[in-house]
């Protein structure tokens, strides 16, 4: 009996190895699809149409490296032994949409379904062009390539075969990174597939061109464990019922390339040896190929020419808009000066004057709480408004504020605006009726008449204190200054309700 569990035992371990076919995945209503490498939201999107085409719903993986797909039971690739790749053999992966190069190492790994073909081409700047004309051109030169990939591959094959002859400096890094890399001189070309140097050159036409191809014609496709061969069927049926113009898969290319499947596939029969390709293009490219060709023709020739006339007309529209932002702030700052001054119109009060000048400045700036002081000839300061704040009087606020007295005789002394950026919890706390925060900036406004300081305003912010602010402040201010000096008459009368005037020693005292 034990033996007869342990043969059942090792029997469904042995069972749990073997890849998934169609018809289980079709039984569990869900195929797992795994994804990798920098354009993993594109593979992503094409496995999901597949599913759909199954009719099941898509369950995506992205796996952290692109060398995962190849990985034994161990965990590693071994290029020249034979094995299923475990995610597949397992069970976890029952799809690599990938668009991977078909290499003889790894149709040892899994099955691999070929849609299209596709070479490997040398991307570098525009200005390498004279220097790399050939593969002979590439000896001693640095290039970045994403690691695991064909591209690495052909590369490390390129300096095996080179001899005594000085080797390419190989760099991996992702896709986009070996692109940035390029672009910015830190290596002098990359190696990628063609159907991705259209994406990366057409959208960076002044940084990157496409020099020449390299290598063989290599068929790509998308993986699937060994023994599943109805899920390679209903892969067939789906790649060629997707050959077609408008097909999800071909529109998928367009937005992901800049070409769809259907116009690459002209592209790609014109440097295939082998005729593969040609019943393709017989069977529907000779009827459009000529205007095709013709549209691609003029493409290419005036693609140049309009981006560089759309960056020119970008910078144009830059500048309208920088333009049309100064006038929006300007026509903002003259409206909150003519609505200050309006309401000061009704004022009779120093105090009064006061509260009008901090509520006008609540509506324009990002303001959490405020106070304005009055500072005398013998630096006395008396709390004339305020704004939120924890006392129920402008005097309270400004004794509830431990530094302002410190900050407010600083900006006194000196003439000149205080600014403290993220503060934090030591200065104060903005208080109001919505709760408690720390203000984002604190900044204090002189307010001078002759040369002296005759008040001043602080401002606790609840954002950073920015440019325009302060060209705001600085078209207040005079307002403010006349005002304070229209009623310094009534001054007295106007303290009496604020509390007997304080010198800042006293307001700094415990």
């Amino acid at each position: 009996m034990r033996s007869i569990a342990w043969f059942l035992a090792l029997a469904l371990a042995a069972g749990s190895a073997c890849g998934r076919t169609l018809a289980e995945i079709e039984s569990s209503r869900e195929l797992r699809i795994c994804v990798a490498g920098s354009s993993a939201d594109y593979y992503r999107a094409n496995g999901a149409d597949f599913a759909r085409y199954l009719g099941v719903q898509a369950r995506t993986i992205t796996l952290g490296q692109w060398d995962q797909q190849f990985h034994n039971a161990r965990g590693v690739t071994v290029q020249d032994e034979r094995y299923e790749a475990a995610p597949l053999a397992t069970g976890k992966c029952d799809l690599y949409p990938n668009d991977l190069h078909i290499l003889e190492w790894r149709k040892s790994k899994m099955t691999l379904v070929p849609y299209f073909a596709t070479r490997n081409v040398v991307v570098a700047r525009p200005e390498m062009r004279p220097m790399l004309r050939s593969e002979a051109d590439l000896a001693g030169r640095k290039a970045s390539v994403q690691a695991g990939t064909a591209y690495e591959g052909w590369l490390r094959n390129f300096n095996a075969g080179l001899g005594a002859n000085a080797p390419v400096a190989i760099e991996t890094a992702p896709t986009a990174k070996s692109m940035q890399a390029v672009v910015q001189g830190r290596a002098d070309f990359t190696v990628i597939a063609a159907e991705s140097a259209f994406h990366w050159v057409r959208n960076d036409l002044d940084n990157l061109d496409m020099l020449f191809q390299v290598g063989e014609v290599t068929p790509a496709g998308w993986g699937i464990a060994f023994g599943a061969a109805d899920l390679e069927r209903a892969l067939q049926r789906y790649f060629e019922d997707s050959r077609r113009v408008g097909s999800e898969l071909d529109q998928s290319w367009r937005r992901k390339y800049g070409v769809s499947l259907m116009e690459y596939q002209l592209f790609s029969a014109s440097f295939d040896d082998s005729g593969k390709w040609q019943q393709m293009w017989l069977a529907w490219g000779i009827p459009v190929g000529a205007g095709l060709a013709g549209v691609l023709l003029a493409m290419l020739f005036w693609a140049t020419r309009l981006r560089r006339e759309a960056g020119r007309h970008q910078l144009t529209l830059k500048a309208l808009q920088h333009s049309h932002e100064q006038l929006t702030s300007e026509a903002k700052r003259r409206q909150a000066v003519s609505d200050l001054l309006l309401a000061l119109q009704q004022v009779d009060s120093l105090q009064a004057f006061a509260h009008i000048v901090l509520r006008e400045l609540a509506r324009q700036l990002p303001m959490g709480q405020a106070l304005m002081v009055l500072v005398d000839d013998d630096r006395c300061v008396r709390a004339l408004a305020h704004y939120a704040g924890s006392g129920s009087t402008a005097q309270q606020t400004l004794s509830d504020w431990p530094t302002t007295a410190g900050m407010a005789e600083r900006c006194a002394a000196t003439g000149e605006p205080v600014l403290i950026e993220a503060p934090g919890a030591d200065y104060l706390r903005i208080q109001s009726g919505l709760g408690h925060c720390s203000p984002a900036a604190i900044y204090l406004l002189p307010i001078k008449h002759a040369g002296r300081v005759s008040a001043i305003i602080e401002l606790a912010l609840t954002a950073p204190f920015r440019q325009e602010h302060q060209w705001l402040l600085t078209d207040m201010e005079p307002i403010v200054a006349v005002g304070i000096q229209r009623f310094a008459g009534e001054e007295t009368a106007g303290a009496a309700g604020a509390g007997p005037a304080r010198t800042i020693q006293e307001v700094q005292a415990p």
